[in-house]
């Protein structure tokens, strides 16, 4: 059926635009829909993303990913010549044609590096038609290639998440052949060549040249910011590095702030490693790399990996931390939007001199919001980075200080907390996210949360209204010429852990004439999941639960271990450990007794079975675990779940929280879908970082708990990060690691969920 006529498509809107209000479209007039800005320079004037809305219920769109130059990235190649637009990879988006796998070459067709907007309310299905037309990648240059099950990823298939989003990761059907939320199916472009049978090992189900997706959205689900993206296992880090993403809201600010000021802006944080031929591995020539992984070949007796070269301009998906010099030493005019890529040198086996890092916002290098409203400004914030984690702050150009921001929202539901709510509490519920700092109310009808940062490790998403402050943190009318810097700043993720360079990101340019208001008003919009499985409910088929999975026993825990397979290999992949664990009320969760026979020592991905099975409750309703997280490494890992929200109850120099679902009085709840989970100190165990790359083993960080008197001989020193999940969702999912890196290098594990009695 032709569902052209029953779609509301949005222009691209320009700024101060309040909400980005779409235009209504029949089933003729696209020609005029869309206006594009023109391509954009440093310190141009922000724009928002394309807007797809949702009409009568539906929105129904033609998605296709393919390579297109990045207009508004301009790398300047080694020795002079014309500047070049690096070749990303994009969404090409456009209302669903009655027809066919190719979107009209008309203003309906939106193709940004910086991503679109699909914007959805409660109730609404999202039906979207994904289509591959990515290139093949260079095997020499892609590091899992050769791996078990993995001998098809050069021909670049891909699929789509809805990240944040609670929804049925569905599976097709007689009567329905499309897909939900389902992360285990690959499509694959046939220009690329026909998938080769991997026997065991299998990733997911194939298709060939496109996908169809129908997801329905839950009449309850939280109004707030989510977003989308691959999770082809084994290249997310590449395809997203690349840029394909975007962002999903479902419903509007209104339905959780209090008179919200008109003025939304959605911000989307990426960012691109190009690389120029003065690029090469210590002891090559330039432009030649020989990368530590791929194909080998034996040349006097030892395996060699290839040698490959580059050129100038050419996107290193594969992205490496170790790119730029950290620390922003140059000034207030130095690192906007980028930074130079270091030479070799201690620890570092590749040089990237000429090379850029472009750390850009809806795809603009540097670009300048003007902020005129009186009332202040909501921002809407994504970061949609593969590997990047930042240290957001707003910083005023003449004091240096650093502006507050008050915290509307964390991971797409509301942050709205009870009166005296002690600092502490409120960053260790956050999941250590944020620095609070006091915030006036202004007749506020629930306490504001401000901020002085905003840590977002990839995936996450925040939002705050932002209104011009004087150096005490007061909101004050703006003084003539007042301007600030939004940067990313110095962030420790631990001794073993990459390094993400200071930049700039975006000037502000206030014209606030007339004092904003103190705060903004923000209720809660956590919804119980319960009410989100009564709305799927109907139309959730139920087969017989499996006899294998069993509910998690009164009183027991699931504890899960971030760690390595083998920590003496630097080459081997990355996993999780498990173990069930029996509480004591009072008691250190990192005491608690083992249950004995339940451990699994630290393995990498198996798609053929799942770590974790378990049933729903009777007639289908939710069920409430705990899970304690443990990090084995000197570096920061960060935790996420697929079709649920999960709140923290304790962890490090933390209060412990009660254990229910409901919302208690004078209890601060957050609802978030990933967390930080803190790095292990192991400064007594020398082996650690000697010859176990930084990772401990389970054994060493169990040595000396589960007795009081036996503390001081702890090793490996990480106290559990203890979440309440709710489970409402049938079917087959993921938790994993959210640096892509890591989930590629297998720190991904499969959940299914069954039918209860």
């Amino acid at each position: 059926m032709n569902l052209l006529p029953d779609v509301m498509f949005a222009s691209r809107c320009g700024v101060g635009t309040p909400d980005c209000k779409p235009r209504w479209l029949g089933g003729v007039g696209f020609a005029a829909a869309l206006t594009f800005a023109p391509i954009s320079a440093l310190a141009d004037p922000i724009v928002e993303p394309a807007v797809f809305s949702s009409l009568g219920g539906v929105l129904d769109v033609l998605m296709v990913a393919r390579a297109q130059p990045v207009p508004t990235i301009s790398f300047a190649p080694a020795g002079g010549g014309a500047p070049i637009n690096p070749l990303g990879w994009v969404y090409e988006v456009c209302p669903r044609p009655p027809s066919g796998t190719q979107c009209p070459a008309t203003a309906t067709t939106v193709s940004d590096y910086g991503g679109v907007r699909l914007a959805l309310q409660a109730g609404d299905v999202l039906k979207i038609r994904l289509v591959n037309r990515l290139p093949p990648l260079d095997n020499a240059k892609l590091k899992h290639g050769t791996e078990p099950g993995q001998t098809n990823l050069f021909r670049n298939p891909t699929n789509l998440h809805t990240h944040g989003m609670i929804v049925a990761p569905r599976t097709p059907t007689l009567v329905d052949p499309t897909f939900g939320d389902y992360v285990f199916v690959e499509v694959y472009n046939p220009a690329n060549g026909m998938p080769e049978p991997q026997g065991q090992h299998d990733h997911g189900s194939v298709k060939m040249d496109f996908v169809d997706y129908k997801i329905h959205i839950p009449s309850k689900h939280p109004s707030g910011a989510f977003w989308f993206h691959p999770h082809v296992h084994g290249i997310s880090l590449n395809q997203v590095a690349s840029g394909l993403s975007g962002i999903i809201s479902v419903g509007k600010v209104r339905d959780y702030v209090e008179d919200a000021p008109s003025v939304v802006r959605h911000l989307i944080l990426k960012d691109m490693q190009v690389l120029s031929r003065r690029s090469h591995t210590k002891g090559l020539p330039e432009g030649i790399f020989q990368y530590a992984y791929g194909p080998t070949t034996i040349l006097n007796g030892e395996a060699q990996h290839p040698q490959v070269a580059v050129t100038d301009g050419e996107v290193q998906n594969q992205q490496v931390g170790d790119f730029c010099e950290q620390r922003d030493n140059g000034g207030p005019n130095t690192r906007h939007g980028f930074c130079e890529g270091e030479p070799t040198g201690p620890g570092n086996n590749n040089s990237f001199l000429g090379s850029r890092w472009y750390f850009t916002i809806n795809g603009q290098v540097f670009p300048t919001i003007q902020m005129a409203s009186p009332n202040g400004e909501i921002w809407r914030l994504t970061n949609a980075s593969a590997q990047v984690s930042y240290q957001l702050n707003l910083v005023d150009d003449s004091t240096g200080k650093v502006m507050p921001l008050q915290l509307l929202a964390i991971d797409g539901v509301s942050v709205a907390v009870p009166s005296g709510t002690s600092a502490d509490t409120l960053m260790a519920v956050g999941g250590n996210k944020f620095t609070a700092v006091d915030c006036p109310s202004g007749g506020a009808s629930v306490a504001p949360v401000c901020v002085r940062d905003l840590v977002m490790m990839p995936s996450a998403r925040a939002e705050v209204w932002v209104a011009y402050r004087d150096a005490n943190g007061a909101v004050v009318a703006s003084p003539p010429g007042a301007t600030a810097t939004l940067k990313q700043g110095h962030l420790n993720l631990g001794r073993a852990a990459e390094s993400w360079p200071e930049v700039k990101l975006a000037k502000i340019e206030f014209a606030q004439q007339v004092p904003a208001k103190h705060a903004v008003g923000v209720v809660s919009n956590a919804t119980p999941s319960s009410s989100v499985m009564s709305a799927l409910a109907s139309a959730v088929a139920h087969p017989a639960a499996a006899t294998a999975c069993k509910p998690l026993a009164k009183g027991h825990r699931r504890r899960i271990f971030f760690g390595m397979v083998n920590p003496s290999n630097s080459d081997g992949p990355f996993g999780f450990g498990y173990e069930e664990t029996i509480h004591t009320d009072g008691a250190d969760p990192e005491d608690d007794a083992v249950v004995p026979g339940t451990r699994v020592a630290v393995s990498a991905y198996d798609p053929d079975s799942p770590t974790i099975c378990l049933p729903l409750g009777p007639g289908g309703s939710e069920v409430h675990e705990t899970w304690e997280l443990v990090n084995l490494a000197t570096e920061t890992h960060n935790f996420h779940i697929h079709q649920t929200k999960f709140r923290v109850l304790g962890g490090s120099a933390t209060v412990q929280m009660p254990n229910n679902a409901s919302s208690d009085a004078g209890t601060a709840i957050i609802m978030e879908d990933n967390v930080p989970v803190p790095f292990v100190d192991a400064g007594n165990i020398p082996d650690v970082d000697q010859s176990q790359n930084g990772y401990c083993t389970i054994e060493q960080w169990g040595t000396g708990r589960g007795n009081a008197s036996q503390h001081n001989s702890k090793k490996c020193i990480a106290p559990p990060i203890v979440l309440d999940v709710p489970f409402s969702q049938l079917g087959e999912f993921v938790f994993h690691c959210h640096i892509l890196d890591h989930e590629d290098s297998g720190m991904m594990a499969k959940i299914k969920v069954v039918p209860g009695p």
